[in-house]
């Protein structure tokens, strides 16, 4: 995502970790701050973004500090994160203050993405189209997210729908093409597919899905490899 970022203004190093390993599988490109005068150092002031702010990062006169952060970096939407015990009084004074949006630290992973998708087609919404759309490095397999489409370009360089892939296919490979090359355990693919349900998936289901998409992807399944001891890698050459 040339030109524009994503930061993490968080003192708790652990919660920092999280969020960023969340976004980073987006393919994001992310920075870190413990608190807003780092933050304000580093950041660019014309640069594009969308940036976590922790309570805690804030300190004393937080509506004041929010209101210069918004001066000094006009172009970076602000969302204020916070355990769930914070009032309703201080969330509605930090979004008139120039918040833009307002996440518990408990949220759903999946509700937090697609919440910042939300501010990205809001922000910039040519990109954050494209940001649905992937594509393997040779381009000739991609999944369209928003309609949960996968096309395939054939020797005439015409692109033809894949219909015979399951939605958790397509989310499969969506995840290879997010991660070209990358060896993934069969844990972490459970976690990242099937997300709420992952405890009751056993890792085995994993390897009978991909074997089915193997197959329906015809000469492209040749491409995501089994790497022993690890888990599946999505690579050009088989």
């Amino acid at each position: 995502m040339a030109g524009f970022s994503f930061w993490i203004v968080n003192p708790d190093g652990a919660t920092a970790m999280r969020w960023e390993t969340v976004l980073r599988r987006e393919q994001w490109t992310v920075h870190r701050a413990s608190d807003v005068d780092a933050f304000a150092q580093v950041a660019e002031p014309r640069e594009a973004g969308l940036a976590l702010v922790d309570w805690a990062a804030l300190g004393n006169s937080q509506n004041a500090v929010l209101k210069k952060l918004k001066e000094k970096l006009p172009a970076i939407s602000l969302i204020l994160t916070s355990s769930p015990d914070i009032s309703n009084d201080r969330i509605i004074e930090t979004l008139e203050a120039g918040v833009d949006d307002f996440f518990p630290n408990t949220i759903d992973e999946g509700i937090m993405k697609a919440k910042l998708r939300a501010h990205l087609r809001r922000l910039l919404p040519s990109f954050a189209n494209a940001l649905n759309v992937l594509k393997s490095k040779s381009g000739d397999v991609k999944v369209d997210r928003s309609t949960w489409e996968v096309s395939i370009k054939g020797k005439d360089g015409k692109y033809t729908v894949n219909t015979k892939l399951t939605r958790t296919e397509m989310e499969l490979l969506a995840l290879f093409l997010e991660r070209p090359g990358a060896a993934m355990e069969r844990r972490f693919i459970v976690d990242s597919v099937w997300k709420g349900e992952a405890d009751s998936i056993r890792p085995g289901t994993v390897d009978k899905h991909i074997e089915s998409l193997r197959k329906k992807l015809g000469r492209i399944g040749s491409r995501i490899q089994t790497v022993y001891g690890v888990g599946y890698a999505f690579r050009e050459e088989p």
